[in-house]
């Protein structure tokens, strides 16, 4: 399995504090079937600041420890960069990490609303010949409540990743409906544990897979492996089904009461 989404670097954000930390995740990662995870660190969200040189040099040393350890796992870098005014000119300036070199970029919107310039970005962004892709889009508030601000986006060329946590119910049965819908629809091209540590934020990509598998069938969680993937050999992404329709309101009225 692929990781695109993962704060195991140590002492950059929310995620591990010391390496030992790190080395415990890594561990747990390879043991559930994870081969390849692209190191993710929070930047410029309010709190956490990670230049690429920053997490290029943390990569370095995890790699160097795993080495060591003769554990199987490969890192590369990457950033969850929040969306923020100044985007597009941190991006030519050297200042964004896509995932793992390639033209995929993590992008995270605030939780409780979406930046008003976030179009004018996706926009420039697919000048730039970047493709973004929305992480766990399930948890902002707006896009909960009016799906179909999500459809737009994608209509834009952005891609979108779900959590594990999520679509396993962690954070409530609301946002757990909302990703069975859309997983209905094709309407996401990737899941992601976002672990953050070794207990309440962990992998837990295999169980989600399993779950997904169970209730849709074998080819989406194909097509979630193979999307994941791409992007880690920075090849494209393969939409098999055209992009979500949007739903009557009425729908998602009675999916707020449920």
């Amino acid at each position: 399995m692929v990781e695109m989404h993962c704060h195991i670097l140590s002492g950059l954000d929310d995620g591990p504090v010391h390496m030992e930390q790190s080395i415990a995740m890594a561990e747990k990662a390879a043991a559930s079937g994870i081969t390849s995870i692209i190191a993710t660190p929070h930047h410029l969200n309010g709190q956490y600041n990670n230049q690429p040189n920053v997490v290029n040099q943390a990569v370095d040393l995890l790699r160097a420890e795993l080495r060591k350890r003769s554990i199987r796992l490969e890192i590369r870098p990457g950033q969850e960069i929040r969306v923020h005014d100044n985007l597009i000119g941190d991006l030519y300036a050297g200042k964004c990490c896509t995932l793992a070199g390639s033209r995929y970029m993590l992008l995270e919107l605030p939780f409780g609303h979406i930046p008003s310039q976030f179009p004018g970005i996706l926009h420039e962004l697919q000048i730039a010949g970047i493709i973004p892709i929305i992480a766990h889009p399930e948890r902002n508030r707006l896009i909960q409540t009016n799906p179909d601000l999500l459809v737009e986006y994608l209509g834009q060329g952005a891609l979108c990743q779900i959590t594990a946590q999520s679509v396993l119910g962690l954070f409530g049965r609301k946002v757990q409906r909302w990703c069975f819908h859309f997983c209905k629809e094709n309407g996401f091209h990737f899941i992601s544990s976002d672990a953050h540590d070794m207990k309440d934020r962990t992998f837990m990509m295999k169980a989600a897979y399993h779950l997904l598998e169970r209730r849709f069938g074998s080819c989406l969680v194909q097509n979630l492996h193979n999307n994941a993937r791409s992007v880690w050999n920075n090849q494209t992404v393969k939409l098999e089904v055209p992009v979500i329709k949007k739903r009557s309101m009425w729908f998602w009225k009675q999916a707020k009461h449920v």
